[in-house]
């Protein structure tokens, strides 16, 4: 087994942090909406209401400079203000692009030039954990060709959270070091403990350098020669014969 072409390691990255709106208000006038009291009004009948309306303030002394134009429905903003993404907006104009809910100067998030809401932008564009299929809100694991929550991403055998040591992989599943040997590294022929490094092929086994020694004088192997006995090494010394033989 090669350690190499196994280990890896994993990357964490901050997600997304959202955006938020200022609210502010182009004069110290407060519109009072009355138009529960009036029969409806045609778009033509507000927008002159509104202009006569802006001159008999403006004759009063009020300030109603208008702060440019909503941008959603590209009529003046005269009081309060929503700026974001650049752009005013009425307050009740600025709302998530998928749910429609006013989002005033609460966080959210931006998506191709469109506010979203928390909850609507994660369902809809935040990365899903391989774990749990949950959206992730904050840290992201990257490993496996897939994305995870920190706390998601662990040993599929112990469940230990892995450091900066890395992790290994088997069948698309991560592993810490000491379970990845366990399970699936060849086992030395000498000790019966995991193979993790070099080892010496022979006698239809894998063995450890230090574990590769002779059945009887347990001393290191050496040389090109030995004996098979009982399916350990013996050295030509122990079995009286001459290494070169």
């Amino acid at each position: 087994i090669s350690a190499g072409t196994s280990h890896q390691h994993q990357s964490v990255t901050d997600y997304a942090k959202p955006n938020q709106g200022t609210s502010h208000y182009q004069s110290t006038l407060t519109t009072v909406s009355t138009t529960e009291h009036l029969p409806p009004a045609s778009s033509d009948q507000l927008d002159s209401m509104l202009g006569n309306l802006t001159a008999d303030m403006s004759r009063q002394g009020v300030n109603t400079t208008q702060k440019g134009c909503c941008n959603a429905c590209d009529k003046p903003i005269v009081g309060q203000v929503i700026t974001a993404l650049g752009k005013t907006w009425h307050p009740e104009h600025f709302t998530c692009n998928h749910c429609n809910q006013e989002l005033g100067t609460r966080n959210f998030f931006e998506r191709d030039g469109n506010p979203y809401c928390e909850p609507d932008y994660h369902n809809l564009f935040s990365p899903r954990c391989a774990y749990c299929n949950g959206p992730i809100l904050d840290k992201c694991v990257t490993a496996l060709e897939k994305t995870w929550h920190t706390e998601h991403f662990f040993c599929a055998q112990c469940g230990q959270q892995f450091g900066e040591d890395g992790f290994h992989e088997r069948d698309g599943k991560p592993y810490c070091r000491n379970d990845y040997f366990d399970m699936f590294a060849p086992k030395c022929n000498g000790c019966n403990r995991a193979i993790m490094e070099n080892y010496i092929s022979a006698l239809n086994s894998q063995w450890h350098p230090d574990c590769f020694v002779c059945r009887d004088c347990s001393k290191p192997v050496t040389g090109k020669s030995f004996y098979a006995m009982e399916g350990k090494p013996v050295c030509p010394g122990c079995v009286g014969a001459d290494e070169d033989e």
